[in-house]
């Protein structure tokens, strides 16, 4: 865990190159929403300002509703270096990154783990840098492991891997038009939507073949004229986690570096910008490393919205917030969060906070959002139950 550190990598090619040091190259960084791969430059702000291009602010605020959860912990097998998590079907995806196999799958009927697979390589059953693992929209069975070293997007189906299948139904090369594909959703339009590095706009549109549609969004920040051949270096201290209502196809963007949430609609439109409930901005600096320049924290810097899922039968938004600074006197790790807020799209509001028992930076919930999971600071799997307010 990179705990009271400040970011420090020599040029943007590490992930490119992070195969050839398993397990290090890849820091916890790269899936904590992957927020800081790449360099970029100096920006600092504070409050609304003509220095931000966001239109149709909304504040949120803390809602009436608050419940505290207890978890069980049901990671009874060693998990080394998780990353990330998605329930599929009755089965629990773990990423796994230091592990000999990258993906480990628990039944959630007994809590076992009962199938791993996804060797370190470049083949087509193999892994570099696992980003993230997706449902399918439209086939129950089916999940997409994106891995952000080689770009590509592989389908799989969860009967198929049960039986000893590894071979991936379909492979999709994300061809850049500009930037770095990051943080992926696929809407049930067969649109693959990106956040990342060095993008001349807020969001990538991609086709299912991987080719480059569109930019959507404007960049979030207002530079001065002799800055603007910078503008695409600022993509990563306003990315974040993504998520996707499939039923208008209107997409998420939660801001891990601050409490800003941007809402757009299936045509690229930027419908809202919600902030709050605390309101505060992105802010961090640039420190020149050799002939490059890289991230680093500073005393300003702090987390907001650490992750992001919607969940269909619900139709609610879940924001796992941290709000904790990078550097505080508490020791606390602000990668990790206890508050989910619980957003209600359609009033456009925050109606319900959840309190967390133990600290967590990515969670996944059930298809009937009876319950979820998080992965710890200790590197447990835990388990809530919930029930959402009508």
């Amino acid at each position: 865990m990179l705990k009271k550190r400040p970011i420090i990598w020599a040029n943007w090619k590490l992930i490119m190159n992070s195969h050839e040091d398993e397990g290090v190259g890849l820091s916890r960084l790269i899936f904590f929403t992957s927020l800081f791969l790449f360099s970029f430059f100096f920006i600092k702000c504070s409050g609304k300002s003509i220095r931000y291009t966001y239109t149709n602010y909304k504040n949120l605020k803390v809602p009436d509703k608050m419940v505290n959860l207890r978890s069980d912990v049901i990671s009874k097998f060693e998990i080394n270096f998780g990353t990330n998590i998605k329930i599929i079907d009755d089965y629990l995806l773990v990423v796994d990154q230091r592990s000999d196999k990258l993906i480990k799958i628990i039944d959630l009927k007994k809590n076992k783990l009962i199938k791993v697979f996804g060797s370190r390589g470049q083949g087509p059953d193999e892994f570099i840098g696992i980003g993230q693992i997706i449902k399918d929209p439209q086939e129950k069975h089916s999940f997409w492991i994106y891995d952000v070293s080689t770009r590509k997007l592989k389908k799989f189906n969860i009967k198929s891997i049960l039986r000893d299948n590894f071979y991936p139904e379909k492979i999709i090369v994300l061809h850049e038009k500009s930037g770095i594909p990051i943080s992926l959703i696929i809407a049930f339009d067969n649109r693959i939507f990106a956040s990342g590095a060095f993008l001349k706009n807020r969001i990538a549109s991609y086709d299912m073949d991987g080719n480059y549609i569109r930019g959507i969004g404007k960049n979030p920040v207002r530079l001065k004229k002799n800055n603007e051949r910078f503008a695409t270096q600022h993509s990563l201290g306003f990315s974040g986690a993504m998520a996707i209502d499939n039923r208008t196809n209107d997409i998420f963007i939660a801001t891990s570096l601050g409490s800003i949430v941007e809402r757009y609609d299936k045509d690229g439109n930027l419908r809202s910008t919600y902030i709050g409930p605390e309101v505060f901005f992105p802010e961090y600096e640039i420190v020149k490393a050799g002939e490059y320049y890289t991230m680093a924290y500073n005393d300003k810097t702090r987390f907001g919205y650490i992750d992001i899922d919607y969940n269909k039968v619900l139709d609610k938004l879940f924001l796992l917030y941290s709000g904790e600074y990078q550097f505080n006197k508490k020791d606390i790790d602000g990668y990790f969060g206890n508050i989910i807020y619980v957003f209600d799209v359609n009033k456009e509001k925050i109606i319900e906070q959840i309190e967390l028992d133990k600290r967590i930076f990515t969670m996944t919930f059930s298809d009937d959002g009876s319950s979820f999971f998080g992965l710890s600071e200790k590197g447990e799997i835990l388990k809530y139950k919930y029930a959402c307010i009508n």
